[in-house]
């Protein structure tokens, strides 16, 4: 079994970022991405939930792929965030078909 190693981006945003955000994914070399629908958790301001009503809400995206690309999202993110709330966490995982990342 070939295991190749790739950079793991989770980037947690309120819902209207979503598009901007998987543009700059393709555009810095990332083939692909899942979000996901956040509901309720916590953070630094405290405890928050959906109620569903006239609410877009937050987001989990979730990317796999290269440190380059890694590094160039973190870039465009680390300046994003200057005036957007999100959160992004980096990891470096192993990947079976790598030609996927």
């Amino acid at each position: 079994m070939d295991l190749v190693t790739r950079t793991k981006l989770e980037i947690f945003v309120e819902a209207h970022a979503v598009n901007d955000l998987e543009r700059m994914l393709t555009r810095v070399g990332f083939k692909g991405c899942s979000v996901f629908e956040g509901v309720e958790g916590a953070g630094s301001h405290g405890a928050w939930r959906q109620t569903g009503v006239d609410e877009a809400g937050m987001r989990l995206i979730i990317t796999i792929g290269s440190e380059a690309s890694a590094r160039a999202a973190l870039t465009w993110l680390e300046d994003y965030f200057k005036s957007y709330p999100g959160v992004v966490a980096v990891s470096e995982v192993k990947v079976l078909r790598a030609e996927r990342f």
